[in-house]
């Protein structure tokens, strides 16, 4: 085997070697999927200025800009941007994609050559070096079961970041709310406090009995320990905001919120076809979609695999007795053995698997749109008899009491369990209200992403008035 034949060959042999060479040179983009995921975030919930971090340069939010935002009452704008910049969990689900963008370059890569040298004299010798030809013409189903699950992985991570968002809202409306419930009990406080300090001095000369100012005493010192248990509560609420925003150090200690929610628009949000819109837009329902794709690619491998999974190519020179030969050499894995059945076996039952989860993840999909919709709409009800009956009835009635204590129809005691029951009211209707932009909230949620905690609305219907729920 000399001559030109042979040298033609071999230089087949390298021009094949340098395409394969060629082929398998891809490469991880810049940004990490970054800008995909962002893409599939602004069109779910709208750009609004959330610009998500980047991986390389760790805090995505400055020391200053953060600063500055926390030098006044957070707003929930505000909250959402720290929360997305400043929390290190956010990074954390972004490197998912950078390590499925990783397998991707990977997949278009082949394994690199072997090369064997054997020695039998000082003038014999055996050379071979190897490629993997079956790793090339597997290539492309490869690439596609890659891509697949980086699709996978930027659409779970985008859901990440926007759960991550909902999250956020969720625990800057509950501290915002527990807040404004402490300060209301605290005012609360200086009038119990002022009227346990007429009690006894109306004791002291004769006006009033010691039986009615140990009653008083007593009722002081339990608002107290009710008091301390709402501001272990505001603080509890707080921490988890801290927590989710991200802020660590003099951060943490600077940081203030506004002193109530948003009022409650006149009106609600008109949705329409929620359960139809999840199952066409959630975005687990499309990673669902994907999954099943991915897995029908990868139903296709396993079963082109025992085949092609060994099949190396690569020219041999060879010296003996004075002369050279080349030529080439084929190693091929003979499946006499395992031809494969019980992995496609196993991928095929894994896609049927994945079709069977999809159909439960529309169905899941439609209902949760069904349940956050009509959770909103009640939450919305509760919370607008709360605003527009119970509340200026309870503010008259305080008018009212406050007369007839003047005009000496009633004792302290009355005005006092009246002040009581309208402190209980106005704590009611800011629970009432957090629990509408809760509702608020979850709804969107549901029908990007999904998840969410359900807003119980049981505690809300028992406690409103029979006569302000008629009045509705």
């Amino acid at each position: 085997m000399s001559g030109t034949k042979p040298k033609r060959a071999l230089a087949g042999t390298l021009i094949l070697a340098a395409t394969i060479l060629a082929t398998g040179c891809t490469t991880i983009p810049k940004d990490q999927g970054r800008s995909d995921i962002q893409s599939i975030v602004d069109e779910k919930i709208g750009a609004g200025g959330l610009e998500l971090p980047t991986l390389d340069t760790g805090i995505g939010m400055s020391e200053e800009e953060t600063t500055r935002l926390l030098a006044f009452p957070l707003s929930l704008k505000d909250a959402e941007r720290i929360a997305l910049y400043r929390n290190p969990q956010v990074r954390s689900k972004l490197a998912n994609v950078g390590l499925r963008e990783a397998d991707f370059a990977q997949a278009g890569r082949l394994r690199n050559p072997g090369f064997s040298f054997s020695r039998f004299s000082s003038q014999d010798y055996e050379a071979t070096t190897l490629f993997d030809i079956g790793g090339l013409l597997l290539m492309p189903l490869r690439r596609k079961v890659a891509a697949r699950e980086l699709d996978i992985a930027t659409y779970r991570a985008a859901s990440d970041v926007i759960n991550h968002v909902a999250s956020s809202r969720r625990a800057w409306i509950e501290a915002v709310a527990e807040a404004h419930k402490t300060r209301l009990m605290e005012q609360a406080l200086e009038s119990l406090e002022a009227a346990n300090e007429l009690i006894r001095q109306m004791t002291a000369i004769g006006h009033s009995s010691r039986r009615e100012a140990a009653q008083s005493e007593l009722a002081l010192v339990e608002f107290r320990a009710m008091l301390s248990r709402q501001r272990v509560e505001e603080t509890n609420r707080r921490e988890a905001l801290i927590r989710q925003l991200g802020l660590y150090g003099s951060d943490a200690s600077l940081l203030t919120l506004p002193e109530r929610l948003e009022s409650l628009p006149g009106e609600q949000v008109d949705y329409k076809e929620v359960a139809k819109s999840a199952v066409a837009n959630r975005i687990d329902v499309e990673v669902a979609r994907e999954t099943i794709e991915a897995l029908a690619t990868n139903l296709k491998l396993t079963k082109a695999s025992p085949f092609l999974n060994v099949l190396e190519l690569g020219p041999v020179l060879e010296r003996s007795e004075g002369e050279t030969e080349r030529g080439f050499e084929i190693e091929l894995v003979l499946p006499l053995f395992d031809w494969g059945g019980i992995k496609n076996e196993r991928a095929r039952i894994t896609y049927l698997q994945a079709v069977a989860d999809a159909e439960y993840t529309a169905i899941t999909a439609a209902s949760e749109a069904r349940e956050a919709l009509n959770a909103y709409r009640r939450a919305w009800d509760v919370a607008n008899v709360y605003e527009e009956r119970v509340l200026p009835l309870q503010d008259y009635i305080n008018e009212q009491e406050l007369l007839r204590y003047n005009g000496m129809l009633i004792s302290v005691f009355d005005l006092l369990a009246n002040a009581r029951r309208a402190l209980n009211t106005r704590i009611e209707a800011v629970d009432r209200l957090r629990d509408y932009w809760l509702a608020d909230n979850r709804l969107r949620q549901v029908l990007i992403t999904g998840g969410g905690i359900p807003v119980s609305l049981g505690a809300a219907l028992a406690s409103a008035p029979d006569d302000a729920a008629a009045g509705h």
